[in-house]
């Protein structure tokens, strides 16, 4: 699956490839007045046809984004969690934004069992009017399509036990009967997709084309 997988702006609407998300956010959506806020691209660390785009205030701390990336696309059991820099260097997960140059790459990691990695890069600031909550998101990926192994429908979950024998370890509802129960897991946006128990966030993040259509956002 390509890296530069299109994506949707959660602002306008827009469909967009990932290496054009960032203008488009700063000279479309930047305010001219408000609060400064750092603008991060994040990406799954193996899997980084998963992306997403957020804004939150620089005098915030990691400790918001790890929050944030459980909520979206990370939590199932409860697992730790950690940051660190290039050269295994650990980053507390109090350290604020604003302490931190654009172009910065941080690595976040979730359970140290089935770790999923995610890459968090600084890309710079942009200004937003004040928000109810610290993260909004921005922009993310169109969620991935996959065919079901046996009638090559849109499949809907995952064998855990094939995924990592398999070039296609998905069924569909209809066929699902024909691998073990057990070992399914739904289909998710998100590079944790398989891992653990991870069965996908609710409905909060799921990019809803028709709210533009009648200028809900």
């Amino acid at each position: 699956m390509p890296a530069n997988s299109t994506g949707n702006c959660y602002l306008c609407g827009a469909v967009l490839g990932k290496a054009a998300i960032k203008n488009h956010l700063i000279k479309t959506h930047g305010e001219e007045k408000g609060e400064e806020c750092c603008l991060l691209k994040i990406e799954g660390g193996a899997k980084n046809e998963y992306w997403l785009y957020i804004d939150v205030p620089m005098k915030e701390t990691l400790g918001e984004i790890d929050f944030f990336l459980r909520k979206i696309w990370l939590e199932c059991c409860g697992h730790m969690s950690e940051f660190f820099l290039p050269k295994n260097i650990d980053v507390d997960f109090n350290r604020a934004l604003k302490t931190f140059e654009a172009g910065t790459k941080l690595f976040h990691n979730y359970d140290f069992g089935t770790t999923t990695e995610t890459v968090i890069t600084i890309m710079g600031t942009i200004t937003r009017k004040p928000q109810k909550e610290a993260v909004r998101l921005l922009a993310r990926n169109v969620p991935p399509v996959f065919k079901c192994a046996d009638c090559g429908e849109t499949a809907d979950y995952i064998d855990t036990e094939l995924m990592y024998q398999s070039d296609n370890p998905f069924y569909c509802e209809e066929c699902r009967e024909r691998s073990d129960g057990d070992m399914l897991l739904p289909i998710t946006n998100s590079p944790r997709m398989g891992e653990c128990a991870y069965s996908g966030e609710d409905d909060t993040f799921t990019f809803n084309p028709a709210s533009f259509a009648a200028g809900q956002k």
